[in-house]
């Protein structure tokens, strides 16, 4: 069995996969480059041509992901072979990085995906409906290696997840109506405003949030996302709750800096092409009026 996982940890520092990659091929026993190079060195080389080519070179760097195998199954050339295919099959026009490491029980491919198209220089991005996607490909691609990749059971969203006994009584206080928790009115909010609203950039998502009552702390050079009630509106002293918490806490895996912003980006993408159907609708009908008066001037 194998399990493909998403890892939400993408820098957004300029340069920042030269870290990336030289950490998952120091501990490699094999490295391959797909539509880059095999070295570690010039593979990061043609990341940055790519990102340069296309004037990008700033925001998200990449893309990971993480092939993974049960214990005694899948040797490192196979590790390294299925996750060639799944870079063919799922960024075929993406410079992809692998690196397999046997240092620990299972063994593991890393897939390090550059965030800008070799072919049209847009930048790497996935819903959650492409990543079910993603994941039935691998299945397929593992069926040919004899390999049946079986998924981790999925967490259920707003599930509580905490080792904290403290916090815990905390949420179950607030449900119970014993004591409103700030934590979890943050989490209804958040949660109300990105599945009522239409938010398609950060600035729209800062102004939402306010006039529910919690201040957004969102700077693109800052790694957190902080939320803070407003003090009319809290319950506790304290009013401040990181992204990274509540995505934890919730077992909420939308709630990430890059997830939020996939989401922003798709949403404004639909609301245009909405707006152009609109706009190509009207233009026929106001070409249909036209065709009828020149019809009725001329005595049809």
């Amino acid at each position: 069995m194998a399990i493909f996982k998403s890892i939400d940890n993408p820098s957004t520092k300029i340069g920042g996969s030269k870290k990336a990659i030289d950490y998952v091929a120091k501990k490699a026993e094999i490295t391959r480059g797909f539509n880059c190079s095999d070295d570690r060195e010039q593979a990061y080389k043609d990341f940055q041509e790519t990102k340069e080519l296309y004037a990008k070179i700033d925001g998200r760097q990449f893309k990971h992901f993480v092939l993974s195998f049960e214990e005694g199954i899948g040797t490192a050339e196979i590790a390294i072979n299925m996750g060639e295919d799944i870079a063919k099959t799922l960024f075929k026009d993406y410079e992809v990085f692998l690196a397999v490491h046997t240092d620990t029980n299972n063994t593991h491919c890393h897939l390090l995906v550059n965030s800008v198209n070799l072919s049209t220089g847009n930048k790497y991005r996935h819903s959650k409906y492409e990543y079910e996607i993603y994941k039935e490909k691998v299945v397929e691609i593992g069926l040919n290696y004899g390999i049946e990749p079986t998924q981790e059971k999925e967490k259920q969203i707003g599930e509580v997840r905490t080792n904290s006994k403290e916090k815990r009584k905390v949420i179950e206080n607030h449900f119970n109506d014993v004591q409103k928790s700030d934590i979890v009115n943050t989490y209804i909010i958040l949660t109300n405003v990105l599945e009522n609203e239409k938010i398609k950039s950060i600035d729209e998502f800062k102004n939402k949030m306010d006039k529910e009552g919690i201040i957004v702390d969102w700077e693109p050079q800052k790694k957190n996302i902080t939320f803070e009630i407003k003090p009319e509106f809290a319950n506790s002293k304290k009013r401040k709750f990181r992204l990274s918490n509540l995505n934890k806490t919730f077992s909420d895996e939308r709630l990430t800096k890059e997830n939020l912003e996939n989401g922003f980006e798709i949403t404004k993408e639909l609301e245009q092409k909405k707006q152009k159907e609109i706009e190509q609708q009207q233009k026929i009908k106001r070409q249909r009026k036209e065709r009828n008066r020149d019809d009725f001037d001329l005595g049809f």
